[in-house]
């Protein structure tokens, strides 16, 4: 039975500090494409939105979970440093939770019919909220913790 190999501060820091990046750049992009579907839910205008349009967001969306599932693969095999283990399985857990809400939005989008149900949509926005504040202030937390 190998032994679990425990990481320095600063490795940790590099590694969790590339996985933030992704998860913003991830964020960053598929953000026009949320803009988008809200205004036009707002707007009771997704009949407006050509099919291609609306295939379009689907898509972003289904891409920015999947990028979103590879984060949460990545921080599950990550080591932390022993004082930060605890800290680290509450990222794991808000993430892969913050994940779970991302892709019920995803799945919210019935690219067939053009529609949008309407409950998960909004659920899915009040809990990605939730979660990903939760996160950053785990993240902040940690980085705060590991500078003294």
């Amino acid at each position: 039975m190998s032994k679990k190999k425990f990481i320095t501060m600063q490795q940790y820091s590099v590694l969790l500090g590339g996985h933030i990046e992704t998860i913003e750049e991830a964020g960053n992009h598929v953000a026009p494409y949320f803009e988008k579907l809200d205004e036009a839910i707002k707007s009771d205008g997704i009949s407006k939105l050509s099919d291609q349009e609306f295939v379009e967001i689907a898509t972003e969306f289904e891409n920015t979970v999947e990028v979103y599932q590879d984060v949460v693969g990545k921080l599950n095999g990550m080591s932390a440093p022993v004082r930060f283990i605890g800290a680290h399985k509450n990222i794991q857990q808000l993430f892969t939770a913050y994940t779970s809400a991302t892709k019920m939005m995803a799945d919210s989008l019935d690219t067939k019919t053009k529609q949008v149900d309407l409950t998960a949509f909004t659920q899915s926005e009040k809990d990605q909220d939730i979660y990903l504040d939760k996160f950053f202030a785990q993240v902040r937390r940690i980085f705060t913790m590991g500078t003294k």
